[in-house]
């Protein structure tokens, strides 16, 4: 009974004690055991604070000039050679340049043939205005004669009618005065018998006049005065007749000349627009050869004849590319070719960035080109001093200054980048165009400031603090302290205003262990009570890499 009993209270024991391990082993998880932290400080302390940007680019040598001709030739001449220093200006190659020197020669003679051609149309235009104005002249002194053949005509003819019709009147007066003259002496003597058949008859009879003198008197005299009338008569009607003929022919007279005076003033107005035309066609010509030519003027010189003068100076330019010279003075690093091969017009060697035919280089001004990410880029201005490390020469370090940044970005594998350009100050021994340099920009700089590693320092949006740490009652005690931050270093901060010089500070640093129970634990600075706990508790910055936000 008795070991029964104490088989019961062992058991049960052993069960406690079982939940007693499980219970203890769920509350250690729950409640790891904090890890291990030191605590390392700093002092807050008068000092120089500066930033800067970095990266890797390549020495170049902006004097590099890659020299290929514009035109395709056989190469007759090189008269340079590797090594060799050369002049602006100088011949270094030749092309053979005799079919360039015909076409030259060929455009010269063109322009001056254009020339007289467009002289000549010029002139055609001139002599077209010349005869309008002289056959005008003329035109008009036609159509003023038969103006004035017909003004003399109808003159005439009134005249012609006054002195026809005065003939007219004179017969007609004749023929009243013998009207008169023989009613008078016939009525007379016809009363005593001598009327006119007995004249008639005594005439006829052959009456001896001697004999009847009285008698034949009379008939003699009736018989004239009959014969003087009808005289007169036909007179007048000759006369008529003479006026009516001239009448006539006067009439038919102007009607020929006011048709030749109409067929002058037709022949004007026909006349000035054949010649009106003519200027017409002429200006039209030479406007036409003036527009084929580029000519914008009347009167061109030589350097009008844009057309002509484009194809000479296209081939002189052509011949002068035959010679290759050198377009800045340098050094001549490479040539890719040699007599009696075609001169490469395309790149064909490279020295650095630059490729050509013949290729100059100037190692006396060497510059360094890099790429800077968009948010380093920000911070680059023109001006700022740089210094040059290079991994050819790691014995070496050179200044200098910021010359350039791109306006626009290059996109490498999605990685957007600037390219800044860099003067080197001084020469540097042995450097080379191509050679590797990293560029470090100072963007910043505040002098004999206070500051603080930046690793003590906490960011968090617009506000920065601090962990202060003092001693009270022989604890370590860390509050932590607001600050104004002003130029953010590479490796300290300056600031502003919050703490003096020599404020101790926290540089925090935690190392996580593992507990036995298979959870991470994080452990407490060291030498801390519940008050220096309860100081840091809300604080605690961590290394640079994570104070903002940390």
């Amino acid at each position: 009974m008795i070991k029964s009993r104490i088989r019961i209270i062992s058991i049960n024991l052993v069960l406690l004690l079982v939940v007693a391990a499980v219970g203890w082993w769920g509350w250690s998880a729950l409640h790891p055991a904090p890890a291990k932290v030191t605590t390392t400080t700093t002092v807050a302390q008068m000092g120089d604070v500066t930033s800067s940007v970095s990266a890797s680019g390549t020495v170049i040598s902006p004097g590099d000039v890659g020299v290929s001709p514009t035109v395709n030739g056989l190469l007759t001449a090189i008269h340079v050679r590797v090594g060799q220093r050369v002049a602006a200006g100088d011949v270094m190659a030749e092309l053979d340049h005799t079919a360039l020197k015909n076409t030259l020669n060929s455009a010269s003679a063109s322009l001056k043939t254009i020339q007289i051609q467009l002289s000549q149309s010029a002139a055609a235009v001139q002599t077209a205005k010349d005869n309008a104005a002289a056959n005008a002249i003329t035109y008009k002194a036609a159509v003023d004669e038969a103006n004035q053949a017909v003004s003399d005509a109808a003159a005439n003819s009134s005249a012609n009618k006054v002195t026809y019709q005065a003939t007219v009147d004179a017969a007609q007066l004749t023929v009243n005065n013998a009207q008169i003259t023989n009613d008078n002496y016939y009525n007379t003597w016809s009363y005593y018998g001598f009327t006119m058949d007995y004249c008639k008859a005594l005439n006829l009879a052959g009456v001896n006049t001697t004999t009847v003198t009285d008698a034949f008197s009379h008939c003699t005299t009736i018989l004239s005065n009959a014969a003087a009338l009808t005289s007169a008569k036909a007179a007048l009607v000759s006369a008529q007749n003479a006026l009516a003929n001239s009448v006539l022919k006067d009439y038919q007279a102007n009607n020929t000349l006011s048709v030749a005076y109409n067929d002058a003033l037709a022949a004007q107005k026909a006349g000035l627009a054949k010649d009106q035309l003519a200027i017409a066609t002429a200006q039209q010509n030479y406007d036409i050869a003036k527009a084929q030519q580029g000519v914008n003027v009347d009167n061109p010189s030589v350097v009008d004849f844009q057309v002509a003068q484009a194809a000479l100076e296209l081939a002189q330019k052509n011949y002068d590319a035959s010679f290759i010279r050198a377009p800045v003075s340098g050094t001549v690093a490479s040539i890719s070719a040699s007599v009696g091969m075609n001169a490469p017009t395309a790149s064909s060697s490279t020295v650095g960035a630059v490729s050509g035919f013949i290729v100059l280089t100037d190692v006396s001004s060497l510059q360094v080109s890099a790429g800077f990410s968009e948010s380093d880029a920000a911070k680059l201005v023109v001006g700022q001093d740089v210094t040059y490390s290079f991994a050819a020469l790691p014995n070496l370090v050179a200044t200098g200054k910021l010359l350039s940044i791109d306006l626009l970005p290059t996109t490498t594998s999605g990685a957007t980048s600037y390219k800044a350009t860099f003067a080197i100050s001084e020469k540097v021994p042995n450097l080379k165009p191509g050679m590797t340099a990293t560029a470090t920009v100072t963007t910043g700089a505040a002098m004999n400031v206070l500051q603080v590693a930046s690793q003590a320092v906490t960011i968090r949006g617009s506000g920065a603090s601090v962990n202060v740490i003092t001693t009270v009652a022989g604890k370590d005690v860390i509050t932590r302290t607001p600050v104004v931050v002003g130029l953010q270093g590479d490796s300290a901060d300056q600031i502003i205003s919050g703490i003096k010089p020599g404020t101790k500070v926290v540089l925090r640093s935690v190392s996580a262990s593992v507990g036995t129970n298979g959870f991470p634990s994080v452990g407490i600075p060291g030498g801390l009570g519940a008050a220096g706990l309860a100081g840091a508790a809300g604080g605690g910055g961590g290394a640079r890499g994570g104070r903002n936000g940390g």
